[in-house]
């Protein structure tokens, strides 16, 4: 607590906090409901100073936009085609059949394909930051997707293998600069 009656503990909050008074023009002492921190606040000290995900963090939210992103895609696409192979003649009911079971099946492969590549790819991510003592750079991050395609295609021989692992490695890259560009002239 700050003690009111002593002023220069009221002159160090008032130097941590901005003021922020909606009532200006009317002076109300509704002020000291308004005194809001300049810093984001956290509970310990480590916590203000980390600067990436944590390895669990980095797993569930790959995994998760993996697998949502797989699904939305797989539905879209399956859709698609389920209005496409659609028969003249067919009614009304046995065409939303096709559309809602090709939709489902296209979307649960798309969501458990991309869900499983965004484990593999955070797990290596995170174990190559670890590695390398901490450095989450460019580096690690092609590493990691270059490394997830040439695991995830290993079982369809070397040459897929290969061609997945460059593929993975491009799209890693290609994803590091897009969030670089992004950073730099989007203002978020």
């Amino acid at each position: 607590m700050v003690d009111s009656t002593n002023p220069s503990t009221v002159d160090q909050q008032h130097q941590r906090y901005r003021q922020y008074n909606p009532y200006q023009q009317v002076n109300l002492p509704y002020r000291k409901l308004y005194d809001l921190p300049t810093s984001p606040e956290f509970l310990f000290e480590e916590e203000a100073k980390k600067t990436r995900l944590s390895w669990g963090e980095n797993l569930t939210f790959f995994t998760g936009w993996g697998y949502l992103s797989g699904a939305v895609l797989g539905a879209a696409k399956g859709s698609i085609d389920g209005l496409r192979t659609a028969e003249r003649g067919e009614s009304l009911k046995i065409r939303a059949n096709r559309v809602l079971n090709s939709g489902g099946l296209v979307a649960r492969r798309g969501g458990n394909c991309l869900g499983s590549l965004g484990l593999m790819f955070a797990v290596l991510e995170s174990g190559v930051t670890h590695l390398r003592d901490g450095d989450d750079g460019l580096l690690s991050t092609v590493i990691a997707g270059l490394a997830t395609g040439v695991i995830y295609r290993a079982a369809s021989g070397p040459r897929s293998a290969v061609i997945a692992g460059a593929v993975g490695g491009v799209t890693a890259l290609a994803a590091v600069g897009g969030r670089r560009i992004v950073k730099r002239f989007v203002p978020i």
